[in-house]
């Protein structure tokens, strides 16, 4: 039986979700289809919350991956306020859809959307 003190080294040493997570969007085509995947599936139920969670997974792993500095390279690239990009990699804040087609298009992505009737 683990004892308080065990617990929580286990816990402190176990791999953390997001972390794990983080580490399996580091291939490029691995976010192409998380980003294909919610992006459809707010378009069918409009969970933009959902989808707006998984792009913010995606520019983090960008920015784990490119290391120090990746915020504010991306911010100008995309002309954002890197204060208000950090914010919303952090979690702090929710980006405007507006925004949220700005980051599509700064990690190299086209957004085509098309309109059939129902």
């Amino acid at each position: 039986m683990l004892n308080n003190s065990k617990l929580k080294q286990y816990i402190d040493n176990a791999p953390k979700w997001e972390d794990k997570h983080l580490e399996l969007l580091q291939d490029t085509e691995s976010q192409k289809e998380w980003l294909e995947i919610t992006l459809n599936d707010f378009l069918n139920d409009g969970d933009l919350e959902t989808f707006i969670r998984c792009l913010t997974d995606v520019v983090k792993a960008r920015v784990k991956a490119n290391g120090h500095g990746a915020i504010s390279k991306l911010a100008k690239a995309l002309d954002i306020d890197r204060s208000n990009l950090s914010e919303i990699v952090n979690g702090y804040k929710q980006p405007r859809l507006e925004t949220a087609f700005k980051l599509l298009n700064g990690l190299g992505y086209k957004c085509d959307i098309k309109l059939e009737s129902a």
